[in-house]
Order: structure tokens, then sequence, then C-alpha cells
């Protein structure tokens, strides 16, 4: 298992839960930690302060059964089945890549100098400090470029920035904005979510500019830079490209969307015994949108589940019968100890059918639940 990510994790925790102890299952991992993406909300928020809670020592695998070999993936051979590693060589009789995708803003001038990058722990953490510290101006939360991970994640930050500023009394003197190169908020999710999500920015008196592709950002003149216009800023909540990693471009895994290719329904790669999922896989939802399945947690659990179902049964000399299906959930923070639950059908027909339910408490409640579960469960 390449990755020890959340597709990489739970895969691991799948396969070694459903093999007797003859059989091996190795984490290749080059950080010595796990850290649950969605806790960066929490830190941004002020819910926590310490990025530790959020983590989990992957040496705690070994009382689990499962082998992690800490180094870096130099090198892979799909057909092979072999991946080099700076801690040696390994090859295996199935290969899971579970990678996810390289977050960098270099590529785009003047993002590392001035945005603070939501999708870092020490960038959530700033974003906190930031808030407390801000008194008027224009905050702006920037999408720039698609796809990115939690496509929830951004209108989050947007959320509990309008809620910090509340709680502070100086929301009138604030004016938040959201700029993305999407039609509409996480337009994979359908129609209706993203109505749902635009009707709660309005609520809130958060502007929302669609549709805004990103040239670079002006640190001098405080000034995002788009094809076509440009927009001032005071504070700056960005979230950085994304792209597949260089060791999967280099091993040809990769198509014209830059992401790995897989099987719909099984998850396997072109090549036979690997398989890929999370973030660093493209699947286009089987409807005529014509639209990719996000990169969410939620459905890298589920494809754990298919990708470990399958290679059981070819141990056991059955079919792979088992299919990922396309369901998928997502809790939208909103400040003030609330949060949205939204859910359904991503391969719908003929698009994506998923639902808002209103923030409560006890959806909050339940996420916060959720994650705690999901950092015991996976290391």
């Amino acid at each position: 298992v390449l990755g020890g990510g959340f597709g990489g994790l739970a895969t691991a925790q799948q396969l070694r839960g459903a093999l007797p102890p003859e059989h091996r299952v190795i984490v290749v991992e080059r950080e010595s930690t796990f850290h649950l993406c969605s806790f960066k909300m929490r830190l941004m928020a002020g819910e926590t302060k310490d990025q530790r809670e959020g983590e989990r020592p992957l040496s705690e695998l070994a009382r689990k059964g499962i082998e992690w070999v800490h180094g870096e993936i130099l090198e892979l051979d799909p057909k092979a089945r072999r991946v080099r590693t700076s801690s040696g060589t390994l090859e295996g009789d199935y290969l899971i890549i579970a990678l996810g995708a390289a977050k960098d803003g270099s590529g785009i001038p003047g993002f590392a100098e001035s945005a603070h990058n939501l999708y870092d722990s020490n960038g959530a953490l700033g974003i906190h400090k930031a808030l407390q510290e801000f008194d008027s101006g224009r905050a702006v939360v920037l999408i720039s470029r698609t796809p990115f991970s939690c496509p929830a994640a951004p209108y989050e930050a947007a959320f509990l920035m309008d809620s910090a500023f509340r709680r502070k009394g100086n929301r009138q003197r604030v004016e938040i904005a959201v700029y993305t190169p999407e039609p509409r908020p996480m337009p994979a999710a359908g129609p209706q979510m993203g109505e749902a999500v635009i009707g709660m920015l309005r609520e809130r008196d958060i502007k929302y500019y669609p549709q805004h592709k990103l040239q670079k950002i002006d640190s001098g003149s405080r000034k995002i830079v788009f094809e076509g216009g440009e927009a001032p800023f005071d504070l700056l909540v960005g979230i950085p490209p994304h792209a597949s990693p260089k060791v999967v471009r280099e091993a040809g895994l990769t198509d014209e969307t830059g992401w790995i290719p897989v099987d719909l329904n099984t998850l396997e790669t072109r090549y036979p015994g690997v398989f890929a999922l999370g973030d660093v896989t493209s699947i286009r939802q089987p409807n005529p949108t014509g639209l990719f399945l996000p990169k969410a947690w939620v459905f890298a659990d589920e494809e754990s589940r298919v990708i470990a179902r399958n290679i059981v049964a070819e141990l056991k000399g059955e079919d792979k019968s088992s299919k990922f299906g396309g369901k998928g959930f997502c809790y939208v923070a909103v400040g003030d100890g609330l949060a949205a639950y939204g859910s359904g059908d991503f391969y719908a027909y003929p698009a994506a059918r998923v639902w808002l339910e209103p923030p409560s408490l006890r959806h909050h409640e339940e996420r916060k639940k959720l994650e705690l579960e999901l950092l015991e469960t996976l290391v």
C-alpha cells in the first residue's frame, strides 16, 4: 500500500482484517504520523490549539499486524508491481496506490508570499491568528485551481471567518468573498447542493465570485489577478493547486487529466493487480454531466472496502464482484458550533443527487465524534 494517508490506511486495515496472518500487508509512507485533514478546520476555528490532536504515529500500525516502511518512494514499476524506496525495494502480489494529491502553490506567482494555505496545519493555525488580529478590510478565500481535495473546505473557511468576525463584533467592518474557477460550489454534487451552499453564503453576506481563473497574486499591491480582471484583498486564505505526485506521473500511470484512471467499479488500473484510490485517481461520474468524483475521504473509505473485498475474493479463487457505488456524505462546518450535512448519490442519472440538511449542533457533534473514531480506527 503506497501512502499512509486516509485511503492507504483504510485499505491496509480492511486487508489486514480480512486476510490470515501469512499474508503481509505493508504500508509505505515517508511521514512518521497520520494527519486527519478535517482537523485543519478545527485549528482554524480555534476549537483545538495543538495540531497533534489530529495526528497519530504510524509506528502504532505494528500492533495491528501492519508493516510500515518509513521511506520516500523513488520509483514505481506498475507492470512488475515493484517499488523502489529510500529504505529498499519492495515487490508485491498486489499494489495499492493511495498517494493522494501534491499541494503546491509555488507555481502561482505571489501565492506563498500572500496566502495562508488552508490545506497546511501551520497555515490553518496562521489563519486563526490572523482572524484574531484582523480588524477591518477585505478577507478573501481563493480557490486557485480545480480539482482540489475536500470540495467543501473553502466554503467552510468562509463560514468560519464570518462566525469569527461576528464573535469579535467587527463583522460590519469586514467584507468576506470567495473566488473560484468553479461554475458553482461543489459542481460534482449536483445543482441542489450548489444552490444550498450559495444560499448559506448569501444569508451570511459572503460575496461569491464563480468562474474566476487565477493568473497571479500581486503581493505588493495586494491584488489577485484573474483572466479579465483583478480583486483587492487584505487577508487571503488560499487553496493551492493540486497535482498527482511526480513518481506517479513518471511511472506512466496518469492520463490526460493528470490523475490515475481506474475501473469505475473495481478501482483497478490498466495494470492487473494494481489498484488506485482516493485523491490520486480520476473517476468520471457515469452520467451525462461528464464531471469527476470529488476528492474526499468518504469516497476513499468506500473505495478501500471495495479494493480489499476484491483482492480477498481473488485470493480465494472467487470473482471480483464488489463494486463502488458512488454514494457519499459530507459535514460542512458553518461556525457557532454548527454544521450542515450533505449526502446523496454521485452516480445518479442524469446528474448527481445530493441534498444538504440545515446546520445544527447535532451535525457538528457527529462530525467531531466521527473524526475521533477515524483517528483511533486507522492507526
